[in-house]
């Protein structure tokens, strides 16, 4: 799993812009989705953003060759990796309950010749 992060906070609330390829969804072990916030945590720390969040955001999120096409299920695998509320360890978020507004995109590459 890749995971690339950007807090745009020229605007408000700030925008959390995260591109995720091969995430997961709601219904891996949970140890995929604790592993899952590592690479979240790794990513917000390469882009030197704070974490956990503590102010409301609104998030776009754009999944590359995710595991399920449900948006649904990568979103909520998603929200349960980055909430400070659940699992192990600090979360990206102090609470999911932060985000304002999400905007996903999925995408599948075309396979390799």
């Amino acid at each position: 799993m890749k995971i690339i992060a950007k807090l745009d906070e020229k605007r408000f609330p700030p925008i959390l812009r995260l591109v995720v390829y091969d995430a997961p969804h709601r219904r891996v072990h949970h140890r995929i989705i604790q592993d899952y916030r590592g690479f979240l945590r790794e990513a917000c720390t390469a882009a030197k953003i704070a974490t956990p969040i503590d102010h409301p955001i609104d998030l776009y999120v754009n999944f590359v060759n995710p595991t399920s096409p449900d948006s649904d299920n990568l979103l909520t695998a998603l929200y349960r990796a980055m909430d400070g509320k659940t699992m192990k360890g600090p979360g990206i978020l102090t609470d999911d309950s932060l985000v304002n507004h999400d905007r996903i995109w999925k995408f599948f590459p075309p396979p390799k010749k």
